[in-house]
C-alpha cells in the first residue's frame, strides 16, 4: 500500500495523496475514491502514532477534501475537461464511494489535521442521498431507497457514532427476510450482525444458514458479485465480496459452531495464503490485477475476526478442542479405521450368530445398532471432509 502511494505521489501536487484501483499496476494513472478509502482504512487501522503514517493520512484526507483541485493540477487541461471533470461530478455524491470514505475515516485519529474536514465534507454529501421515506439511494438525484446503499451508509454512521433512524434498520431487516438479491443479502446480514445489536441472533442464524445453503457451491470457489447501477445516464458498479461478508457474519453469530467448521476455516486459510503469496489474492473473473478495495475488505475481515473471535472470554481450549474434533472426525485415517471396524463387527456378529444354537434374528439387533452408529460416524466424516474442500 505504501509503495502504491509513493507511485501516486509523483503524479499529484504537493500535499495530496490518493490510491488507484490496482495495487500491482503503478502505471495505471486513474486514481479513485474506492482506492483512496481502502488506503485510509488500512493505514488507519494499523495505527497513526508514527509521523510517517500521519503524514500519509493527512495527504489522503486532503485529496478527499479537494479532489477536483488535485486532479486539475495533475492532468492536462484537455484531459481534465474531456475525461476527469465529468467523472468527478458523478462520484462527488455517489453513495457507495462516500460511505466507504466515511467508514474509513472513522478509524483515523482526530489528531490528523485534515481528518475532521474530510469527514464533514463526506457526511454532508452523504446526507443528500437520503431517500424520500426510508433508507438511502444510490445518489443524491434519486429518491428510491436501495438496500445495498443503505447498508453501506448505516455501517458508516455506526462507526462514526452518528444517529440512525429506526426505520432504516427495519428496512434492512425486511430486505434480509424478503429481498431478491442473494449477494446483497450477504452484505446486509454482515452489517446487521456486526453493527446492529437488536436483531436476535437466532433469526440471523436461520437467515445465514439459508444463504449459505444457496451459495455453498459458489463458496467453495473464489468469486465476488457485481452490483451494477446507472446514475445520470452513466453505468457504474460496486463489487460485493460476499464470501468475506458471510465469514464475518458467521464469526459473530455462530462463533463456536459454524465458524469452526472446516469449510469456513479452509476458506479463511485459502484467502490468507493467497494474500501472503507472491501472486496475491484476486478474483479472477474481476480481472488479472490486485484490487486495492478488495485487499482492504480482506484486511477488515481479518481485523474483525481477530477483534471478536480471538478476544472473547471463551477458553482457548474450547476452540482448540472443537477444531481438533473436526479434524479428527474428518481425517482419512479415522474413516478407514471406522470402515474396517464396521466390517469386523459385521463379520463377527454374523459368525457368532450362526454358531449359536437356536439363535434368533433379534439377537443381532445390538450389533446392528453398533453398525448404525459406526455408519453415522463414516457419514459425518465424509460430510466434514467434503465441506473442507
Amino acid at each position: 500500500m505504501r509503495q502504491r502511494l509513493r507511485e501516486e505521489a509523483t503524479r499529484l501536487p504537493a500535499g495530496f495523496l490518493a490510491a488507484g484501483q490496482y495495487l500491482d499496476l503503478p502505471t495505471y494513472e486513474q486514481r479513485g475514491l474506492y482506492g483512496t478509502a481502502a488506503a485510509i482504512l488500512v493505514l488507519a487501522e494499523g495505527g497513526t502514532s508514527d509521523a510517517g503514517t500521519a503524514d500519509l493520512l493527512t495527504g489522503l484526507a486532503s485529496y478527499v477534501i479537494n479532489r477536483s483541485q488535485a486532479e486539475r493540477q495533475a492532468v492536462s487541461a484537455t484531459v481534465y475537461r474531456d475525461y476527469v471533470a465529468r467523472r468527478l461530478r458523478l462520484q462527488r455524491d455517489d453513495t457507495f464511494r462516500l460511505a466507504d470514505l466515511a467508514f474509513s475515516l472513522a478509524s483515523v485519529s482526530p489528531s490528523v489535521p485534515t481528518r475532521n474536514r474530510a469527514l464533514e465534507s463526506v457526511m454532508t454529501a452523504l446526507r443528500a442521498s437520503r431517500a424520500e421515506n426510508v433508507g438511502y439511494a444510490i445518489g443524491a438525484e434519486s429518491t428510491e431507497p436501495n438496500p445495498l446503499a443503505t447498508a453501506h451508509v448505516l455501517r458508516a454512521l455506526v462507526v462514526n457514532n452518528m444517529p440512525i433512524e429506526h426505520e432504516d434498520w427495519r428496512y434492512l431487516r425486511e430486505y434480509l427476510d424478503d429481498g431478491d438479491d442473494i449477494y446483497i443479502k450477504c452484505f446486509v446480514i454482515y452489517v446487521l450482525s456486526r453493527y446492529h445489536r437488536s436483531v436476535p441472533h437466532q433469526h440471523l442464524r436461520r437467515q445465514w444458514k439459508a444463504l449459505f445453503r444457496a451459495l455453498e457451491g459458489e463458496f467453495r470457489g473464489n468469486s465476488e458479485a457485481n452490483f451494477e447501477y446507472t446514475r445520470l445516464g452513466q453505468q457504474d458498479y460496486v463489487r460485493i465480496p460476499w464470501q468475506l461478508y458471510l465469514i464475518q457474519a458467521c464469526s459473530r453469530i455462530m462463533p463456536l459452531a459454524r465458524f469452526n467448521l472446516p469449510i469456513i476455516q479452509h476458506k479463511i486459510g485459502e484467502i490468507a495464503r493467497a494474500v501472503t503469496s507472491p501472486t496475491g489474492f484476486r478474483y479472477e473473473a474481476s480481472g488479472p490485477n490486485l484490487s486495492t478495495r478488495t485487499y482492504a475488505c480482506v484486511y477488515q475481515m481479518l481485523c474483525d475476526i481477530e477483534e471478536f473471535n480471538l478476544t472473547q472470554p471463551i477458553p482457548r481450549a474450547v476452540i482448540v478442542a472443537l477444531g481438533t474434533v473436526s479434524r479428527v472426525i474428518s481425517s482419512r485415517v479415522l474413516l478407514v479405521g471406522v470402515v474396517l471396524a464396521m466390517c469386523g463387527v459385521a463379520s463377527w456378529s454374523v459368525a457368532d450368530w450362526a454358531r449359536t444354537p437356536d439363535s434368533d434374528l433379534a439377537e443381532l439387533a445390538p450389533n446392528l445398532l453398533t453398525e448404525l452408529f459406526l455408519a453415522t460416524l463414516v457419514w459425518a466424516g465424509i460430510r466434514l471432509r467434503n465441506s473442507g474442500r
